[in-house]
């Protein structure tokens, strides 16, 4: 007989449950981060923000691939692109789009908190001072980051305002089209996390759009500059919860 506790907790199925129960707080020592910052078109911005409640703030975004594998609850890798948007009097990060390579890491922080995570693989690896980072999905490479830590910058890159990240928890209807439920929700962890190291250099970033993942749109008008980060990652249980701002349904 298996050792599984029957529990009453926020997610199905109780008798093995997918999303640890309590999810926070939750870490990863020695978290690797590989991103980039970039132009885009700003119409672009614009047409994806023109469904939501936020508005636009500029036409920078950041490019990342992730390794969380040492991860205590929920080891997994992800990527994704990140936009500045403002919610009334607060700017932070919207999520355009965000892979994870593990289905209890996309249901916690889709289900729990709104951020629009799909299954994907991602690749982070490390090569001398080259640093290399992919996120595929059905077999499509949509994000490829390279930096190389020796060719340093001649110029400052802006940084993103990326906390707190801004959420559209959205429950659609079970009996029909349409939304039963939507809030805005902010989450900001940033405070819980201590940064170990972090160095920057020349980035390459390519962007392809897969069947229903459009990254091509964003295809970088210009690449600012990017770098390669290790953080010990804390969602802890004062700020790792998110925080509903509006109920908009």
């Amino acid at each position: 007989m298996s050792n599984f506790k029957v529990q009453n907790g926020n997610n199905m199925p109780i008798q093995s449950p997918l999303i640890p129960d309590p999810v926070v707080p939750y870490a990863c020592k020695e978290s690797e981060t590989l991103y980039a910052i970039i132009e885009v078109d700003e119409s672009i911005i614009r047409k994806y923000l023109e469904p939501t409640p936020f508005e636009y703030v500029n036409n920078l975004a950041m490019v990342y691939v992730n390794d969380a594998t040492k991860g205590d609850k929920i080891p997994y890798m992800d990527g994704g692109v990140i936009i500045q948007a403002k919610y009334k009097d607060i700017i932070g990060g919207y999520y355009l789009f965000e892979y994870e390579d593990d289905d209890a890491a996309v249901a916690t922080g889709r289900e729990l908190w709104g951020y629009p995570k799909k299954l994907g693989h991602m690749t982070l690896e490390k090569n001398g001072n080259v640093i290399k980072g992919t996120a595929s999905r059905r077999g499509i490479k949509l994000i490829e980051i390279e930096c190389d830590l020796s060719k340093k910058l001649e110029n400052d890159f802006p940084a993103l305002k990326v906390f707190p990240h801004l959420n559209i928890h959205t429950i659609p209807k079970p009996d029909g089209p349409g939304i039963f439920s939507q809030r805005i929700i902010a989450r900001d962890n940033s405070s819980d996390c201590k940064l170990l190291s972090e160095e920057f250099g020349e980035v390459i970033v390519k962007l392809e759009s897969g069947e229903t993942d459009p990254l091509g749109d964003l295809s970088p008008v210009k690449v600012l500059g990017g770098g390669y980060s290790v953080t010990d990652f804390l969602a802890g249980e004062e700020n790792g919860w998110g925080k509903v701002l509006d109920t908009i349904i």
